[in-house]
């Protein structure tokens, strides 16, 4: 029998291949971010670990007994046999072998994203029962430039936002299949309790997970007027298993956990009050990590998500019958949103360190995704399935005039006022290959010293390997003129010395400003 291959009944499938061939491109093409080499690093000081206990090798792996031992490897655990495929499509023209070891993960972050939008496709689909309305979700899903640009780049916060998503969707077919066929089939428990340790393995906040699990468990022996403790000990046997293999597959995943278990309770601990000193600038406050102010979170959301994720919310009132007639969305709408609200609360309540607005949360923002868009498809479909359209066409617009900044988006609320002194801006320092290749157009003398708060990253993609370095912290010394100055990240309103001049400025606009965003800035100091 043929397959049906018409674009009338595959243009999701079409949509998607395209999608990853120029995801996969784009991310090639981004710089080097200030969490890549660090996180690389906690990867091979866990490989040395390993090869120390089962090849007998004296490698040194003393940092592991530091904070470094508390920081996840999952992602590398997938990335490392997938980096063999796309090393052969980096320009090694482009970048040093140091470089190319980093870069070279960018694909599979991108893959990483791509799988969520797979599962974020099949929970919307299991509410609405309507193939269209879940595709263009998932087109939306995948335009929104803000995860668009973090899926780039970003090792840690994607890889753990899908994997989240994906258990999400575990969790409600196991409850599904238990409350309305009375069935647990044993493999969906390995495969929930494996991809659980999987998500933990990434990042060890993903032990909120179990919060969402509690509270899809409460929704649904209520819904079904089910006693709480008759339901956990007739499935003893299964909670069993789900917890044998949670515990072995964390422990296997976490190779700094084999010699002192309760190392998984330190990084726990430890994570949830990191020392960082740096601040977000938020509404033009330099909120310091270790020092939030309750409306940090709310802040972020509000000028962060989509404005038709922000109206699906608001409409939430007026579909609240509506939509609670039917049993599946109290159960599955109603658990989500306690599930966000009950994590963010914790997060205040508990004055978990954040910073860099909302890369550790990210996992919440696709379940406000599906909340909002269940919402709009029960308030008036055609009207959410016309506002879907406008935004992905506006999204589409805006990924090509950011990029490689895609990830700095706000939605169009920034109108009412100034971004730069108001907002981050490129705080992952992905410009560090624009400004290596504006470096590289200068044909600077080898003796011409460059003088950056990302000297590491920058070398990746310069021409000459042998070009003169000094730290930042040089910068206001007596230096041998010329020398050239490059400020990025946070570090773009240093002052610099007397008689230096700007070269050269990074600059973007975003959405319908006319503001120009300075996001890195040269020098040549004569």
């Amino acid at each position: 029998m043929k397959k049906n291959l018409s674009f009338k009944d595959n243009y999701f499938n079409y949509f998607l291949l395209l999608y990853f061939f120029i995801g996969i491109f784009y991310s090639l093409n981004v710089g080097i971010t200030h969490d890549e080499a660090h996180s690389n690093l906690v990867w091979e000081l866990n490989k040395s670990k390993i090869s120390n206990i089962f090849l007998n090798t004296k490698e040194s792996v003393e940092l592991l007994d530091s904070y470094f031992g508390f920081y996840g490897i999952g992602f590398y655990l997938i990335s490392t046999p997938l980096e063999l495929l796309f090393s052969q499509l980096i320009n090694y023209n482009e970048i040093n072998s140091s470089g190319s070891k980093l870069l070279i993960k960018h694909p599979v972050v991108f893959i990483f994203f791509i799988l969520s939008a797979i599962y974020f496709k099949k929970i919307i689909l299991l509410f609405t029962k309507d193939r269209f309305f879940s595709n263009i979700s998932t087109i939306l899903f995948l335009t929104y430039p803000y995860l668009l640009g973090h899926s780039f780049f970003n090792v840690k916060d994607i890889p753990s936002m899908s994997i989240w998503l994906i258990c999400t969707y575990f969790i409600i077919k196991i409850m599904n299949e238990y409350f309305y066929y009375e069935k647990i089939r044993s493999k969906n428990i390995i495969l929930l309790a494996t991809l659980t340790s999987y998500l933990i393995s990434i990042r060890i906040s993903g032990v909120l997970i179990f919060i969402e699990y509690l509270v899809f468990l409460i929704f649904y022996t209520n819904i079904f007027k089910k006693n709480l403790f008759y339901f956990l000990i007739k499935n003893i046997r299964m909670i069993s298993i789900f917890s044998l293999v949670f515990i072995a597959t964390t422990f296997l995943f976490n190779p700094n956990f084999w010699d002192n278990p309760l190392n998984f309770f330190k990084a726990i601990s430890f994570m949830s009050q990191h020392i960082q000193t740096v601040c977000t600038i938020t509404l033009g406050d330099c909120m310091k990590a270790q020092n939030l102010p309750s409306s940090y979170l709310f802040i972020w959301l509000f000028f962060k998500l989509p404005l038709i994720i922000l109206f699906g919310l608001l409409v939430f009132p007026f579909v609240e019958k509506k939509l609670f007639k039917n049993k599946e969305n109290l159960i599955i709408i109603g658990a989500l949103s306690i599930s966000v609200i009950v994590i963010m609360l914790l997060l205040i309540l508990f004055n978990v360190n954040l910073y860099d607005e909302l890369r550790q949360v990210l996992f919440l923002i696709p379940l406000i995704f599906i909340i909002s868009l269940i919402i709009m498809f029960n308030f008036k479909k055609k009207l959410g399935l016309a506002l879907i359209g406008f935004s992905i066409i506006l999204f589409l617009f805006q990924n090509i005039k950011l990029f490689p900044y895609n990830y700095i988006w706000l939605n169009n609320s920034n109108i009412f006022m100034k971004i730069s002194n108001n907002f981050e801006l490129d705080y992952w320092g992905v410009s560090t290959k624009n400004v290596a290749n504006f470096i590289n157009s200068e044909n600077l003398n080898p003796d011409d010293c460059i003088i950056s708060n990302t000297n590491d990253r920058i070398i990746f993609f310069l021409n000459n390997s042998n070009q003169c370095f000094k730290p930042f912290n040089e910068l206001h010394k007596k230096n041998e003129r010329p020398f050239y100055v490059a400020l990025t990240e946070r570090a773009t309103n240093k002052g610099v010395p007397n008689k230096c001049e700007l070269i050269h400025s990074e600059q973007v606009k975003m959405n319908f400003s006319k503001e120009d965003l300075i996001l890195a800035k040269i020098f040549k100091c004569s």
